[in-house]
């Protein structure tokens, strides 16, 4: 799921100045994405590969390694392989048609989002434009970085809860430093110059968090005859992503058992969470962002009674599509029975 500086959203708490609206901000980061897209019109043909693997020696067992490689010739036309251990597919975009070779029956979201990430950071929409035009504009002079943030709220109809989205600018550069909001994101480092655009070799996403090393970009040179031309023996129906609103998703939700919220000792006893999910064309959740919460207490149970959520499958043109939405709980609990947690703390002498 989406990365985001959580370094710097801490600093803007202590360290920015007051916020402001910059009128031109949204012009500048038009501008800014603009230089370091790779997949649009005017764009030299290339030749990328990248090597993915966790960011973190703790998270060596998260399963999330692979490859992403592209055959880019415009827009209209391209070739990409992406592979991790559990998924493998080709895909070639040729006159309008798509067709594709799975190996799996899942394109994991993180892997999807990586490899957006490589060529194009950020998917600048009317939709976007508006939370954008919403947000507020932070300087941080120290760290030469200008940060816009803003909320995305989701509901479930009766309670509703925000995530943070934003994009930070290096000032210093001129050029992306890191984004993060529905369905993309990343950690954009090491650029380099490629026929007039700015391409990050090292691209960081997710959590747990992959970093992307592209070892190689270069121009489009020859290639096999029939690489760009969709085959006849590809998936009859090609995996692809949907995006949906939560009050939208839940009408696929199927009836779930009720359930107490387990007591806790700390935090509040009502509130509300929510998280970002991918759910497969079967109707599972397969993935569960990081939760966001009035209670981190109970966002083990939280992530449990998600992962438990089945859906009807959802159905595009006939064909069933994998899923990307939020979820959103309230929580009403209670404390658990003994003496609560300051007055045992009270009770122990101190040790040092």
């Amino acid at each position: 799921m989406r990365h985001f500086s959580i370094f710097l959203l801490a600093l803007v708490c202590v360290a920015g100045s007051a916020s402001a609206r910059a009128e031109n901000i949204v012009k500048r980061i038009q501008k800014v994405v603009a230089t370091v897209t790779l997949d649009q019109p005017g764009t030299h043909p290339f030749h990328l590969k990248a090597i993915l693997a966790p960011s973190r020696d703790s998270d060596k067992d998260s399963g999330r390694r692979g490859t992403v490689e592209i055959w880019w010739k415009s827009p209209g036309e391209w070739r990409r392989e992406v592979s991790c251990p559990l998924f493998h597919q080709i895909q070639i975009v040729s006159g309008g048609q798509v067709w594709q070779k799975n190996d799996g029956d899942y394109f994991p979201e993180w892997l999807r989002e990586i490899a957006e990430a490589l060529i194009h950071p950020v998917p600048l929409s009317p939709a976007l434009y508006a939370q954008m035009d919403s947000g507020e504009v932070r300087q941080l002079p120290r760290f030469g970085i200008t940060h816009l943030s803003w909320s995305i709220l989701s509901s479930n109809g009766e309670v509703q809860k925000g995530i943070g989205a934003g994009i930070e600018l290096n000032d210093n550069t001129g050029l992306l430093f890191t984004a993060g909001g529905f369905g993309f994101g990343g950690l954009f480092h090491d650029y380099q110059s490629f026929h007039g655009r700015q391409v990050a070799r090292t691209v960081a996403n997710g959590s747990p968090e992959v970093t992307a090393k592209v070892i190689t970009l270069e121009n489009l040179g020859a290639v096999p005859d029939g690489w760009f031309t969709a085959g006849a023996n590809g998936d009859p129906h090609p995996i692809q992503t949907e995006f949906l609103d939560e009050l939208v998703l839940r009408k696929n939700l199927l009836p779930q058992p009720s359930a107490s919220w387990p007591a806790t000792k700390d935090g509040p006893l009502e509130g509300v969470l929510t998280t970002e999910v991918s759910i497969d064309r079967t109707g599972a959740v397969r993935e569960i962002g990081p939760i966001v919460s009035d209670n981190s207490s109970l966002n083990d149970e939280a992530r449990r009674r998600i992962a438990a959520m089945r859906f009807t499958p959802f159905v595009e043109n006939g064909a069933p599509v994998q899923v990307l939405s939020r979820i959103t709980l309230a929580f009403k609990t209670v404390r658990p029975d003994g003496p609560t947690a300051s007055a045992a703390n009270a009770a122990t002498p101190a040790t040092n």
